[in-house]
């Protein structure tokens, strides 16, 4: 039956091949690499480790725009900072939808990350106008937030070492600030630091994160799930993801239940999208894209991509961030001492005050370019026919942002591949935004992260914290590694540091 299965797909690609007739406009798609096989496409020579190096190695070799398939489907990269404004920005109205993925939508529906048109837009603006009411110092402010669990982790950070314990894990000592903003943000509560239940979702988030990249390969080879013994995972997957909808659906009808997101005073997420919801449903003349969007399924759909988007991008930050701090000493002490200078020990430094650190806030951009944890962000699509660089875009497209490239561009930034803050400051040493053309580590254009004000003041302020307290080194006999792996995002080996009290 096997041989009898090969020789029909043999004879099938042969009458492809012999029968293929190109016209004018599929001789001007984009160049491929070759090794093109049936089925597989390209992937056999992806890097399974290090994609992201193929990938780039492709892009200066067949240009800044090329082909390659993953599977069946073609799909078009684009790199460097020239073609992404060009895609992205100039034509953003064009290239900012989203094709269907089929791990995503069989398992977790087709919530806010890969919706598209009218119904992205809609939910989208009204999550921007949620997370400006939420930035600031309001008693409820992310940053109030943030700043309570910075007290309460050097808090944490002061037991151990007076305990003897003075090895800490950088991301397993952030994931609890950055995890209770997070569920402050979208469920106005905040769990103790260390608490059974904040460890049993930290568990619960580490499966599920797992799951997604083992069943990755199923984005393109979706047939993949019957093989044995699990089907890349899938099957589980599934499970986990039902699992995590019901908790967040429970979650919204409990609230809906005791009635108190219609208390005006409650601003997390969750209240406000549900009072959205029934103001939706006791509108007659609502539209139908926003009856799709505010109801409880789409509301414990965007809630759990929230959850997973937030946090595990921003704690590999952060183990990348400390592990270039005690690579380069120099950088380290460096920031140190412009905090110390201008606040000293106990002054708390604040979101606002980036302005006076410029060599911190520079050390914190170059952190997130070579780090370059989201290296091909979330697939996008053109919803028309169109040209990049002469060369001709079928219309819905799989488009690839090929953020990698363009954060390593010689063009862009001198010397790629080191560590150097000062890049992107001037001779005054303030910041230049000049120097900042192609640094988009949240992508750019309709797309861009709607988080990144977020990230970004969690990553300036917790680093300012833990730097004003402590000294980091390497621990003696221990091996570090900047190494660059990929699960779903680019990730240090996990390593301890040695914390020193200043």
């Amino acid at each position: 039956m096997m041989l009898v299965l090969v020789l029909l797909f043999a004879v099938y690609f042969l009458w492809r091949i012999l029968t293929y007739r190109p016209d004018e406009k599929s001789l001007r798609l984009p160049p491929c690499p070759f090794g093109w096989l049936p089925i597989i496409g390209h992937l056999w020579r992806l890097d399974a480790i290090k994609p992201f190096e193929t990938i780039d190695f492709w892009s200066r070799e067949y240009g800044d725009v090329f082909s390659i398939f993953f599977g069946s489907q073609r799909v078009i990269v684009i790199s460097r900072a020239r073609l992404m404004r060009e895609a992205f920005l100039r034509q953003a109205d064009n290239f900012s939808g989203r094709p269907k993925l089929f791990v995503h939508e069989s398992c977790w529906g087709r919530g806010q990350i890969i919706s598209d048109g009218a119904e992205n837009a809609e939910m989208r603006k009204f999550l921007c106008s949620c997370l400006r009411q939420k930035n600031g110092n309001a008693p409820n402010g992310i940053e109030v937030v943030l700043h309570r669990e910075i007290a309460y982790m050097n808090q944490l950070i002061d037991e151990k070492i007076q305990r003897g314990k003075n090895h800490i894990d950088i991301e397993e000592t952030v994931f609890y600030v950055v995890g209770n903003v997070l569920t402050s943000f979208l469920l106005g509560r905040s769990y103790p630091h260390g608490s059974k239940e904040f460890k049993q979702n930290s568990a619960w988030l580490q499966r599920t994160l797992d799951l997604m990249h083992r069943s990755a390969p199923l984005t393109f080879l979706p047939w993949l799930r019957y093989m044995p013994p699990d089907g890349f995972g899938y099957w589980k997957m599934k499970r986990q993801a039902a699992a995590v909808h019901k908790m967040m659906k429970d979650e919204l009808l409990q609230r809906i239940g005791i009635h108190d997101y219609k208390n005006e005073s409650r601003d997390d997420l969750t209240s406000l999208l549900l009072r959205k919801m029934e103001e939706v449903r006791s509108n007659d003349s609502a539209t139908e894209i926003e009856k799709r969007n505010f109801c409880e399924d789409k509301i414990a759909m965007l809630m759990t991509e929230l959850f997973f988007a937030g946090i595990q991008t921003e704690c590999n930050t952060f183990g990348w961030a400390f592990l270039y701090f005690v690579e380069y000493p120099d950088v380290q002490e460096k920031c140190r001492q412009q905090i110390l200078n201008k606040f000293g020990r106990q002054s708390v430094v604040r979101w606002r005050n980036r302005i006076e650190l410029p060599y911190v806030e520079a050390t914190v951009m170059e952190v997130q370019r070579c780090a370059n944890i989201a290296p091909f962000s979330v697939f996008h699509r053109n919803y028309h026919e169109t040209t990049l660089d002469g060369y001709y875009i079928p219309a819905n497209s799989f488009v690839m942002m090929n953020l990698y490239s363009t954060l390593v561009d010689p063009n862009c930034f001198q010397d790629p591949y080191a560590f150097k803050p000062e890049r992107f400051l001037n001779h005054t040493g303030e910041l230049s935004f000049e120097k900042m053309h192609g640094l988009y580590p949240y992508g750019l254009g309709r797309r861009i992260c709607m988080g990144e004000n977020i990230a970004r003041c969690e990553l300036f302020t917790v680093i300012c914290a833990l730097l004003q307290r402590y000294r980091f080194r390497k621990i003696p006999g221990k091996r570090y590694s900047l190494e660059k792996k990929m699960k779903l995002t680019i990730h240090p080996d996990k390593y301890k540091l040695l914390v020193e009290p200043l």
